[in-house]
């Protein structure tokens, strides 16, 4: 049965954020500040792409569940937006996490709609001077 007012409150809340990131030094304040953020529910967080060195990082903070996140990489191809728009529709993640992604906005357009669907973050870091295409 679908719920009118999960849909109203989704509707209204941003799914996807856009986080421009200054220094790369950074990126694994960011990865631990949406961990923190997002370890509800036992549900995984998906870091697509993610920096190396942040991961080794994210791994040593005690605070953080790393048996909850997942790390695929898309060997700096194009990501490919029918997969994520699934993984973001499923709800099976409390956050995905796209680092440093190619994106033209009608893809970002695409992810909201997803992400909403399955009332999942979609947190895209990049770097401070890139521009969406």
């Amino acid at each position: 049965m679908l719920n009118i007012n999960k849909l109203k409150s989704s509707s209204t809340t941003n799914w996807v954020d856009i986080r421009n990131v200054n220094d790369v030094s950074n990126w694994s304040a960011q990865y631990e500040d949406i961990c923190l953020q997002h370890k509800i529910n036992k549900k995984w967080i998906l870091l697509i792409d993610p920096e190396d060195q942040s991961i080794e990082q994210l791994s040593k903070a005690h605070h953080i569940d790393t048996s909850k996140i997942l790390k695929v990489n898309s060997h700096k191809g194009k990501v490919n937006i029918k997969n994520l728009g699934a993984a973001l529709s499923k709800g099976n993640c409390s956050a995905i996490i796209l680092s440093n992604p190619q994106l033209e906005e009608n893809e970002l357009q695409t992810l909201r709609h997803f992400a909403a669907l399955g009332q999942t973050a979609c947190i895209v870091l990049r770097p401070a001077s890139q521009k969406l295409h």
